[in-house]
């Protein structure tokens, strides 16, 4: 298959190791391999044998046979295809930030055509030209977290559409034209008629939140399809909430990541070595 998953085998065990505060050398020596060879493992120059996908995989508390099939190219999730809510619509927005894609969502109530503009991909142009191409009516602006591939741009995008903003009580606010509205965990705001309930996922940032509504999240980096994001500020919450918030939901939830393809709650139970 063609890769599409945003963390392979390298970033998923750079990730862990880091999350666990070891150094390359811990791991290595652990693993019975050299320091230079785990390196290249996580930069992509090297790919692991079966025995040592399983021993890093202790090592780290990674499910070895899930990441297992991630090093392999085995597993990727089932696309998510339009049209399984007959009450709300997402738009995924993909723009290129720093080379690499990023993405913004369009949650559109289907009774109303009123729209919940969550991040910017950073590219408030696109965003907008999306919203004046799919005709709905933005009357909200949601923000996963502050990381600028998420939030510059908002700015303009608050001028064109008059929304007003939310955005995690304690996560750092990004420039806005506007007091930002702040929310925490189980607050919901109204798209429509739609009801979209926050969850605490942070971890990646000190406020990262997820947005839940019926069968979908809008999930930022909380969680990629068979990984997490980086755990730049607690790889313990992060792991709990995504756990306790995400994965508690039903498996034929839709998970729709700010990085990579969307998944399901069952594909993450069953495929994501972190879990």
């Amino acid at each position: 298959m063609a890769y599409a998953l945003e963390d392979e085998f390298g970033d998923i065990i750079g990730k862990a190791r880091r999350g666990h505060d070891l150094s390359l050398g811990q791991v290595a020596s652990s693993a019975g391999i050299t320091e230079a060879q785990l390196s290249q493992m996580e930069s992509y120059a090297l790919k692991p044998t079966g025995a040592q996908v399983h021993k890093i995989a202790g090592i780290l508390n990674l499910n070895g046979a899930k990441l297992a099939d991630i090093a392999m190219e085995r597993w990727a999730p089932e696309p998510v295809t339009p049209g399984y809510d007959d009450a709300l619509e997402v738009v995924t927005i993909t723009a290129l930030v720093g080379g690499w894609p990023v993405h913004a969502y369009l949650l559109v109530c289907k009774a109303t055509n009123e729209a919940a503009i969550i991040d910017t991909a950073a590219h408030p142009d696109t965003v907008l030209q999306k919203v004046e191409e799919t005709g709905v009516n933005p009357t909200i602006i949601l923000l996963t977290h502050a990381h600028s591939d998420h939030a510059n741009g908002l700015p303009e995008i608050e001028r064109a559409t008059g929304c007003p903003t939310y955005i995690h009580a304690n996560e750092p606010k990004p420039q806005s034209t506007q007091q930002l509205r702040t929310l925490k965990h189980g607050d919901e705001v109204a798209v429509g008629k739609l009801s979209v309930k926050t969850l605490d996922t942070p971890g990646h940032t000190p406020g990262g939140c997820s947005f839940h509504t019926r069968s979908t999240v809008i999930v930022g980096d909380a969680i990629f399809a068979g990984s997490v994001g980086g755990a730049k500020i607690s790889y313990t919450d992060l792991l709990s909430t995504v756990q306790n918030y995400l994965l508690s939901l039903p498996d034929d939830v839709k998970l729709f990541p700010g990085h990579g393809p969307a998944t399901t709650v069952g594909e993450e139970k069953t495929h994501n070595p972190f879990f």
